[in-house]
């Protein structure tokens, strides 16, 4: 059978050996939108130094204001499609 008192007192003690291991030693810090690795709290954009990095996240945050661009067009063509013949009754 399984002493479960034991296994507790394993628990309890292995959560305390990780929470004083880690407390104190870890900055705060944000980390790279590409790589991931950790970087400045004050780095803006948030993209380490490395150039593939800063080349990728120049072109990922272009492609996100097309496709912010494009969902505004498409949305306009579908409300006018949409409410076109609706306000051409109306009159």
């Amino acid at each position: 059978m399984v002493d479960t008192k034991k296994v507790k007192e394993n628990i309890q003690r292995m959560t305390n050996r990780v929470a004083s291991s880690t407390s104190g030693k870890v900055q705060p810090h944000k980390h790279c939108r590409v790589c991931f690795r950790p970087i400045k709290l004050t780095a803006e954009p948030r993209v380490c130094s490395d150039q593939a990095c800063i080349d990728r996240n120049i072109r990922d945050e272009k492609n996100e204001r097309q496709m912010k661009i494009w969902m505004f067009v498409f949305l306009g063509i579908f409300a006018f499609s949409f409410l076109g013949p609706m306000l051409l009754r109306m009159l």
